[in-house]
């Protein structure tokens, strides 16, 4: 039970990656915070309110307390309402996963991206990114204790085509995690931030971002999977239970010489 007694806010919380961590931070005995947008309008569909009580569900089955917030990470306001509740319920938050974060709009070059299709994804991404943070660190800083985790990508290391919005929002992760780390170590608060490749789609947590990327790059999902793999050393994508198993890793004390660092958890992607 590597987070007993730790209270953990967990964005883009309904499906996907952000379920996987739910669940994994439940059975490991943290109390949750289980944030997401819901409905909001977005490239593709994106997570509606049943989705987010799901998890919440499939999570106080596994013995966890847990507070649902609806809030979209682009507005301040929302995003302040949702710790509160947090804090409301559970007096404090002892780790900040901020894992809302948009692949799409993308797909052409970047000349042909709107203005609202580069903003877009800067601001779910990389300013949304801080927005949570913001509204949890001065909690933290009274106690002097804390971790955060932040959702960087492949796309915060090496650059891809056809993404450049994308790109530039996960390179940024990355710095505001450095930021943010030497900023806050003095106050006893760790930030981190991983960086998955391509994960692979699994029904089971309502996976939906990859099969938009590949229906925007022309390609069926399976074969957008399977020439994906071919670029990662291990000739497989990545599962969310693995990115899962990082984040908890960072989020855990054993993790505690850690602090700066972004965890890649790519299949050998970057290592060419």
């Amino acid at each position: 039970m590597r987070l007993e007694d730790r209270i953990v806010m967990i964005t883009g919380a309904a499906r996907a990656l952000g379920r996987s961590h739910s669940l994994l931070f439940a059975r490991e005995g943290a109390d949750l915070l289980l944030v997401d947008s819901c409905g909001a309008d977005g490239p593709y569909p994106l997570a509606e309110r049943k989705q987010l009580e799901e998890t919440a569900q499939a999570c106080r089955g596994l013995g966890s307390r847990v507070v649902t917030a609806v809030a979209d990470v682009r507005d301040s306001g929302q995003v302040e309402a949702a710790v509160a509740a947090g804090m409301r319920e559970f007096e404090r938050i002892d780790v900040l996963v901020n894992n809302a974060g948009l692949l799409a709009p993308g797909g052409v070059l970047s000349h042909e991206l709107s203005e609202d299709d580069w903003t877009r994804v800067l601001d779910v991404n990389l300013t949304g990114t801080w927005r949570c943070c913001r509204a949890v660190l001065p909690h933290m800083v009274e106690r002097r204790s804390g971790a955060i985790v932040n959702t960087a990508s492949t796309g915060g290391r090496v650059a891809f085509e056809m993404f450049s919005n994308y790109v530039a929002s996960k390179h940024a992760v990355v710095g505001l995690t450095k930021a943010l780390a030497l900023e806050y170590g003095r106050y006893g608060i760790r930030v981190n931030s991983v960086s998955p490749s391509t994960v692979a789609a699994d029904p089971a947590l309502g996976t939906g971002s990859t099969a938009d990327v590949a229906r925007r790059m022309g390609a069926s999902l399976e074969d957008y999977e399977r020439g994906s793999s071919s670029y990662h050393a291990l000739g497989r994508l990545v599962s969310a239970q693995e990115v899962s198993a990082a984040c908890l890793w960072l989020a855990s004390p054993e993790s505690g010489g850690a602090t700066g660092t972004d965890l890649l958890v790519d299949g050998g992607f970057t290592a060419r």
